[in-house]
């Protein structure tokens, strides 16, 4: 008789798999657990084992060739051939007590990679994904209900749990779920313990999918709308010897510069300014939004009116920020408002670096690190609302309120 091997399901989300190279040729004689093809999934490339001793009578997929999971790849003649059963020993089995074995007759054969069976043909009281997962595995419902180990009917969540029980340690299956694969990946004739999971994504280099958090997500969609912007860059420098003869530990670097930022912005209405179809919104108020970072975790908090606080009640509107962004409190409305954005990484010593423009806003500024008393401003405009010369005459106003010390007496 002939034993059919098929293209194995080797993840969740397997849908097709490549055919990378045989192993064997027609007419050759294999034995049980010789390799026969490797295959490649979406995750990784696997050996296809034949699971039958006997004759390769047919080859059926070619090389480099794509085929949906459960296809017929080859054909192997099992007529008066002797079946070689693989020891425990050969395979390196490890069964933790005799209570962990499986039952004569409730489980019709080992399970491997190479081994796809007709849901059809399982028997006993399931739902059809039941019947499916339990005929993948050659578990046979009929003698697990009657054993009392299946319930009765049986859905895909309990032969999952038998599966689950029978051939993986709890730590094990964690790690199993944690990286997203399938009990397809592993030969089901000895229990899987956390360290083979652990060697199998060593050694196929398995990536860690990480969902994406609602931060995460929100950052790609800003980022990505950003991208489409037709931004451009000006690159110049401010004097911050005033600046930091006045820092203090109330009124940080970052005070003074959302403080220098939005007396600028009100010279020049450009800055102050957002599009809303086919016009342009001039706002009265410098309102900034501001990058902070909690983790891996970026936010764009938004200080509103910055140009009607004092230097005090920056500071105060500033801490209550900082605290939402570390406590996750941020309101949408705290996230919204801003016509500027202002980005600071001078605490990291980066000297200079890009930013990107944060949902509407006409632009956004890069600060750097202090080097030899300036400190580097990167500006990032969207060409739509800030042209060429309205930016440099921005800057010139931001130079010019850096090295006026009146500017921060009278804040203070």
């Amino acid at each position: 008789m002939a034993h059919e091997i098929r293209m194995p399901q080797l993840s969740d989300s397997m849908e097709e798999g490549k055919l990378i190279g045989w192993k064997v040729k027609a007419g050759e004689e294999v034995k049980t657990g010789d390799v026969i093809a490797e295959v490649e999934s979406d995750k990784a490339i696997m050996e296809v084992q034949s699971f039958k001793s006997g004759v390769v009578s047919e080859l059926l997929v070619e090389e480099g060739s794509e085929v949906p999971v459960g296809t017929v790849i080859a054909r192997i003649d099992t007529e008066n051939s002797e079946q070689v059963a693989v020891s425990n020993e050969k395979v390196g089995t490890v069964i933790e007590n005799e209570a962990e074995k499986p039952h004569q007759n409730e489980y019709k054969t080992t399970h491997s990679q190479s081994s796809i069976f007709n849901p059809q043909s399982a028997k006993g009281a399931a739902s059809p994904k039941a019947k499916a997962v339990a005929s993948r595995y050659g578990l046979d419902i009929e003698k697990l209900q009657a054993s009392g180990k299946l319930p009765t009917p049986a859905h895909e969540d309990d032969v999952e749990a038998v599966i689950k029980k029978r051939y993986f340690t709890p730590k094990a299956w964690r790690l199993l779920q944690t990286y997203h694969l399938s009990a397809d990946l592993f030969r089901l004739d000895k229990k899987q313990r956390e360290a083979d999971i652990w060697e199998y994504i060593k050694k196929y280099n398995i990536p860690l999918p990480k969902p994406l958090s609602a931060n995460r997500k929100a950052v790609i969609a800003t980022v990505t709308q950003a991208a489409a912007k037709p931004v451009y860059h000006l690159y110049d420098s401010i004097d911050v010897t005033l600046l930091y003869q006045y820092e203090s530990k109330t009124y940080t670097v970052t005070v003074w510069l959302l403080k220098l930022f939005s007396e600028a912005m009100m010279r020049h209405e450009a800055f102050r300014t957002t599009l809303k179809d086919d016009t342009m919104q001039v706002w009265p108020h410098a309102s900034i939004s501001l990058a902070m970072a909690d983790g891996e975790a970026l936010f764009m908090p938004v200080l509103k009116a910055i140009d009607t606080l004092s230097l005090e009640e920056t500071a105060q509107a500033l801490q209550v920020l900082k605290t939402k962004v570390k406590e996750k409190k941020l309101s949408a409305e705290e996230m919204q408002g801003s016509t500027f954005g202002l980005s600071n990484l001078g605490m990291t010593g980066i000297e200079r670096f890009d930013a990107m423009v944060n949902g509407s806003d006409c632009g956004i500024a890069a600060i750097g690190s202090p080097k030899d008393g300036t400190i580097a401003v990167t500006l990032t405009l969207d060409h739509r609302m800030v042209n060429g010369f309205q930016a440099a005459e921005f800057m010139q106003t931001l130079k010019a309120l850096a090295e006026d010390e009146t500017f921060f007496k009278g804040a203070i």
